[in-house]
């Protein structure tokens, strides 16, 4: 079930952090009007209940977010942005952005910091977002991603800000006292620029667990309009992650053309290790990396290079009666499990 709409409002970013694609040069944007637009289109559906404003930096888009946050609040959508802090230089600063964007009616804020961000956003920036927010017991969670030999680390970030931190627990509820000091550290995919420099840790492909729990989960609009399979930071433009230009289509016909295709019936029942696997059985002399951060880094590996590409192309076919069966005995189980719900 479809429960996100999240919007990458663009591809700018006053930050050039490696292992990411976006920066000062990328112009793509989304308009206020593209937004609501597919605000409606998603709301159409009836299962979402959350817009998620990301990119790039979103505060870059001025008053086009504020105006966007709005329109999702008047349709009693929950909404998030994912920041880095860029418009905190001062803490006089730091409380009219969000008081702007409180009014606007955000639910949540996530602020991104690392050493990757801090290489370019004064840590200060970070700590007054952070602040204000703390102050008020606005729901804030610290996006933050852990390297080898990392400086700023969550214990740095707790001694910094003054705050004790919170682990967040996707399971747990937390109450305004806490859920305005989480912090969620995970490690770095590295793909997108600089991504060959990469030191890569455990665990080993093999080891993932079977499924994607990403693709096909929200609703994905990119700033050049084309609507991606999942939000995981994976190379830009991939094919098969790619279901099409929402200016000559629709949201819902995307989405069933998305549910029907079966590579991402593959990713998402079998997952990345699975695929990694058969084109090993098909061409034993390509090799991979002896270990991968995460799934998204081996599914990026895969989708990427020529020569797995060109054995998935001549022999996806061989899979498609397996994974249909697959994917029937999925939707059976989750037919079952929702009627259990129902009538519990």
């Amino acid at each position: 079930m479809i429960k996100s709409l999240v919007l990458l409002t663009t591809y700018r970013c006053n930050a050039q952090c490696d292992f990411c694609e976006c920066g000062p040069d990328m112009a793509e944007a989304l308009t206020f009007r593209d937004m609501q637009r597919y605000i409606d289109e998603a709301e159409s559906i009836g299962t979402v209940g959350q817009v998620i404003f990301t990119g790039g930096e979103p505060s870059l888009l001025g008053d086009d977010l504020i105006k966007a946050i709005e329109y999702s609040s008047s349709k009693n959508l929950l909404t998030r942005v994912v920041t880095n802090g860029i418009w905190a230089k001062t803490s006089e600063a730091a409380d009219r952005y969000l008081d702007s964007l409180i009014s606007a009616g955000l639910t949540e804020i996530n602020i991104s910091m690392d050493d990757l961000h801090q290489r370019w956003i004064p840590l200060e920036y970070a700590k007054n977002a952070f602040l204000a927010c703390y102050k008020r017991r606005y729901k804030c969670l610290i996006a933050h991603k852990a390297m080898p030999h990392y400086r700023i680390t969550p214990e740095y970030l707790a001694e910094y800000f003054g705050v004790e931190l919170i682990n967040y627990d996707h399971d747990k509820t937390y109450s305004p006292e806490d859920e305005c000091r989480l912090i969620s550290s995970g490690v770095v995919v590295p793909v997108g620029r600089n991504s060959g420099s990469a030191g890569h840790g455990e665990p080993a492909y093999g080891n993932f667990t079977k499924n994607c729990s990403s693709v096909l989960r929200d609703i994905v609009v990119g700033p050049d309009h084309q609507m991606l399979a999942c939000c995981g930071i994976v190379t830009k433009h991939l094919p098969e992650l790619t279901l099409g230009d929402l200016r000559h289509n629709r949201m819902i016909d995307l989405i069933e053309e998305a549910n029907n295709d079966l590579m991402l019936n593959w990713l998402v029942l079998e997952g990345p290790a699975a695929i990694a696997e058969f084109v090993k059985s098909k061409q034993p002399c390509i090799s991979f990396l002896p270990r991968y951060v995460t799934a998204c880094h081996l599914c990026n590996d895969l989708l990427t290079r020529h020569d797995t590409r060109e054995v998935l192309l001549n022999h996806i076919d061989e899979i498609a009666d397996r994974i249909e069966l697959h994917r029937t005995f999925f939707e059976s189980v989750r037919s079952d499990s929702e009627m259990i719900k129902m009538y519990a």
